[in-house]
C-alpha cells in the first residue's frame, strides 16, 4: 500500500536566525572565497606599498559612494532576473505535477474498464516528470522507474532523441487505444485526456526555454567588469583615512559585491543540481509518483467494492 509521506528538501531555510546567518552548505561563499582572498591580498599589498615603500595616489570617497549605488542597483536587477528564471521554473514544475494529477485521475475515472491500460497510463504519466528530469539535467538515470518500466521500455527511453517527447507519445497512443478500443471513450473524454497531455509538453517546452537561453553575455561581462573596477580602484579612497584597516573596509564592501554577482549566476539555471538552491526535482518526480501510485491503487480498491459477492458489476467504477 502507498504510504504518504512528507518530503522536504534539503534546502530548506533554517527558522533559527544565528543557524541561518551562519550556515555553510547552500551558500555562495565557498564559491567565492577564492576570488575575495585574491582581492584582499589585493588591498593588503596596496596598504603595504604605501605604508612602507611609496606613497600611493589618494582618491576621493565620494565618487565611490555614488557609483556604488549605481553598482548595487545593476546586481540587484541581474539577481531579479536570475530568480525570475528560477520561479518560472519552479511553475512550470508545478504545472507538470497537477497535470500528472490530472490525466491519472481522468484516466481511471473515464477510462476503459481495462486494469492494463490504467496501469499504463499511470506508469507513462510517472515517467514523463522522471524523464523531464533527466533530460533538463543531461542524464539517463531511470533507477526509480525500475519497479514501474521494464528493462526494454528503460532501454527505448534511454535511446530516445527527445526522452520527454518519447513518453509523450506513449501516452497518446494509450489514449487513442481508449478511443477506438472495444470499451471506447467519448470524443469529450478523449480531447480531456489529450489536452492534458498536450499541457505536458507545453512545460517541459517552456522548461527547455529556460535552459537553453540564458542571459545575455554581453551583459554578464559588463556587470563583472564594473565590480572588477570598482574593487580595484576602491582602496585607493580608503587608504588615507583607514590606512591598515583598509583590508578589512575592502572586504567589507567587496564580500556583498561578489556574491551578488555569483547568486544571479547559480539561478540561471534552476536545473543542474551543480547550481546552489537548483530545484528539487527528484523530490517533485517522487511526490508525482507516489501520489499517481496511491489513485491507481484506490481505484483498484473502488472497483473490488463495485463487485457483489455474485461477481455481478453493482456499478462502473
Amino acid at each position: 500500500m502507498a504510504k504518504s509521506v512528507y518530503l522536504h528538501s534539503n534546502q530548506d531555510e533554517s527558522p533559527g536566525f544565528f543557524r541561518g546567518a551562519l550556515m555553510w552548505r547552500g551558500s555562495v561563499t565557498p564559491r567565492i572565497m577564492p576570488t575575495l582572498l585574491i582581492m584582499s591580498c589585493y588591498s593588503l599589498l596596496l596598504v603595504l606599498t604605501d605604508h612602507y615603500w611609496q606613497p600611493l595616489p589618494h582618491l576621493d570617497v565620494t565618487p565611490f559612494e555614488y557609483t556604488g549605488v549605481v553598482l548595487g542597483l545593476v546586481l540587484v536587477f541581474r539577481t531579479n532576473a536570475g530568480h525570475e528564471r528560477w520561479w518560472e521554473a519552479r511553475k512550470l514544475w508545478g504545472g507538470i505535477v497537477n497535470q500528472s494529477r490530472n490525466i491519472v485521475v481522468e484516466a481511471l475515472q473515464y477510462g476503459p474498464q481495462d486494469f492494463a491500460w490504467r496501469e499504463a497510463m499511470v506508469k507513462w504519466t510517472i515517467a514523463f516528470s522522471v524523464a523531464a528530469k533527466e533530460s533538463l539535467r543531461n542524464s539517463k538515470d531511470f533507477e526509480s522507474l525500475a519497479g514501474l518500466l521494464n528493462e526494454q521500455e528503460i532501454d527505448e527511453l534511454k535511446s530516445a532523441e527527445h526522452m520527454p517527447l518519447f513518453v509523450a507519445g506513449k501516452l497518446a497512443f494509450l489514449i487513442k487505444k481508449a478511443r477506438m478500443g472495444h470499451q471506447h471513450i467519448d470524443g469529450f473524454e478523449f480531447w480531456a485526456l489529450e489536452g492534458q497531455r498536450i499541457l505536458l509538453i507545453d512545460f517541459i517546452g517552456s522548461c527547455e526555454r529556460i535552459l537553453k537561453t540564458p542571459m545575455p553575455l554581453v551583459y554578464a561581462i559588463k556587470t563583472r567588469r564594473f565590480i572588477l573596477i570598482f574593487l580595484l580602484l576602491l582602496p585607493f579612497s580608503l587608504i588615507e583615512k583607514a590606512e591598515f584597516s583598509t583590508v578589512l573596509v575592502f572586504s567589507l564592501v567587496a564580500y556583498p559585491l561578489l556574491s551578488l554577482d555569483r547568486i544571479g549566476i547559480e539561478l540561471q539555471n534552476p536545473f543542474d543540481i551543480k547550481n546552489l538552491s537548483h530545484l528539487p526535482l527528484h523530490i517533485i518526480c517522487d511526490t508525482i509518483k507516489l501520489q499517481c501510485l496511491a489513485l491507481l491503487e484506490q481505484s483498484q480498491v473502488e472497483h473490488v467494492f463495485n463487485f457483489d459477492q455474485s461477481g455481478n458489476q453493482v456499478c462502473s467504477a
